[in-house]
């Protein structure tokens, strides 16, 4: 097991990951970032929004933000591999200030991507970890050649994703502001203008998780940022709202499928201070 993360003051706190892992199994969740990945060893078998595929070596794949996904290992190999989130704001900037598009939103495909020049891309954000100079040209390179040929191709596409990303923008809202709250279902679905069983047939059938799930992701995703921080692992737990130490750990080890306090040790934080 190896698990690196590097997190920049740059770009809105862009970050990369790199992890080795032999038994690696993540149940479905979500960023608020583009996640833009590398598979250099191993196969892994990932779902995004009820899509399955199979992901083989030197191949890459992007999950936009929001997108309900799963991963696991194909086989008892290990697997190595490389991710880059980046926020939206931060896509559209560069999208904006080099290629003149200043669309609203950019959705990807989630198709299986061989293209050697998108490895290639990938791979130099991993080449010196500590240096963080250079830093937009590599962002401009690799978003080039996304925006060029793997933007959503339909227009169902696109109005799928961009249809659950309103949804779920509206409950995220919600629960970033209450992560220290009892989850209110009834309030999410008053939030949307919904009675509390429409939403939750509605959120379940467009998502594939409940709401709670939902909230509890979220929880677990502002505690993982608070413990790369170096926030003591308890505090970090209270903070993102949860008061019982062993159902945080529980579901801590469920989706990052470590604990709490092998995931701190683990990473090999390096925190760029020196901004161009």
């Amino acid at each position: 097991m190896y698990l690196k993360t590097i997190r920049y003051k740059r770009f809105d706190s862009i970050e990369l990951k790199e992890s080795l892992f032999k038994e690696y199994n993540l149940p479905d969740h979500f960023h608020d970032t583009y996640c833009i990945g590398l598979l250099s060893q191993g196969i892994k078998q990932t779902k995004v929004e009820g899509n399955h595929s199979i992901i083989p070596a030197n191949h890459a794949c992007i999950v936009n933000p929001y997108q309900i996904h799963s991963d696991q290992n194909f086989d008892q190999d290990a697997s190595l591999y490389r991710m880059i989130y980046v926020n939206s704001d931060v896509v559209k900037f560069i999208a904006k200030k080099y290629f003149a598009s200043a669309g609203q939103n950019i959705a990807f495909t989630n198709e299986l991507i061989s293209d050697p020049l998108v490895s290639i891309a990938i791979l130099n954000f991993f080449n010196d970890l500590s240096n963080e100079n250079g830093l937009e040209q590599k962002l401009r390179v690799l978003i080039e050649i996304l925006l060029n040929n793997y933007l959503a191709k339909t227009d169902t596409e696109v109005k799928q994703y961009h249809q659950a990303q309103s949804a779920l923008l509206e409950t995220l809202n919600y629960a970033r502001s209450n992560f220290s709250h009892k989850i209110d279902i009834s309030k999410m679905a008053s939030a949307c203008k919904l009675s509390k069983y429409q939403f939750i047939r509605y959120f379940k059938k467009l998502t594939g998780i409940t709401p709670a799930t939902y909230m509890i992701i979220c929880r677990m995703n502002h505690a993982k940022s608070l413990v790369l921080k170096g926030i003591p692992i308890g505090q970090a737990a209270l903070e993102a709202g949860f008061y019982d130490h062993a159902q945080y750990c529980k579901f801590f080890k469920y989706y990052t499928g470590l604990s709490p306090q092998q995931y701190q040790r683990s990473c090999n934080i390096i925190q760029a201070e020196n901004c161009n």
